[in-house]
């Protein structure tokens, strides 16, 4: 082979090895290392070994990389796929952030309103009046309302007396219920009537309000078990808050 052969020969290989440099360059695809990458997981990523990225990039020390540092990888269709998965991974876990935001924002409204409808019916029971009482069946007129209805002596017990005070205890009713809620709200009138539309015994606006002494004492009874769950939860109530 004469030199000029030769000469035009290796030109020609020459020209081969930078073109297929190229070729690899213009196929080579980066990765940009994320905070909490390590090198293995880049490699498994791209179905790469830790050797295969050490060597392509020159990685003096394959425990060491960086965030942000910008490591060649074998494809570019890899490198996407493997950003696109970052990417999914990072709007999911917003999306996820957001949901519980709202579910916890949804969860405090909900206790706020709760609490302000409690409040507010505490309101309305102690706008009641514990006190005042007007007869509408007494022969003997006396005052529309009074500033307070003083504990006065029980009517005597004896058998078949009648009395109010009997038929309650004989209906359901204590001594202590009778002392301590019926006399402070209604003196013991089974007719008591307050300026604002509270009636019988135990001052309501049930129904049984205006009924027999039976039917009043049944329905306080009730009503103290269902609300305060006995009477005697009722009974300390009414002593501590002057109403019940």
């Amino acid at each position: 082979m004469s030199n000029t052969t030769k000469n035009a020969a290796l030109a020609v290989a020459g020209l081969a090895s930078v073109f297929a440099a190229g070729q690899t360059v213009a196929n080579a695809a980066t990765y940009t290392v994320q905070k909490g990458d390590t090198l293995s997981e880049i490699a498994s990523k791209f179905n790469l070994t830790v050797e295969d990225l050490v060597s392509t990039n020159k990685i003096a020390d394959k425990n060491l990389v960086f965030t942000d540092q910008k490591i060649e990888v074998a494809k570019a269709s890899d490198a996407d796929k493997a950003n696109d998965a970052d990417a999914e991974k990072a709007a999911q876990k917003a999306a996820l952030e957001a949901k519980q935001a709202a579910q916890e924002q949804a969860a405090q409204k909900a206790a706020a309103e709760a609490a302000a409808q409690k409040a507010a019916e505490a309101n309305n029971e102690e706008a009641k009046p514990a006190a005042e009482v007007k007869s509408t069946t007494q022969e003997t007129e006396q005052p529309a309302a009074v500033e307070a209805v003083k504990p006065v002596a029980k009517p005597a017990a004896t058998s078949g007396s009648g009395s109010t005070y009997d038929e309650f205890i004989a209906n359901g009713g204590t001594d202590a219920m009778w002392q301590t809620i019926v006399q402070p709200e209604s003196g013991g009138n089974p007719n008591a009537v307050s300026p604002n539309g509270y009636t019988g015994l135990g001052q309501t606006k049930e129904s049984w309000g205006t009924g027999s002494v039976a039917d009043q004492t049944k329905g306080m009874v009730g009503y103290a078990t269902s609300r305060y769950g006995s009477v005697e939860s009722a009974i300390s109530f009414r002593q501590a808050n002057g109403w019940w």
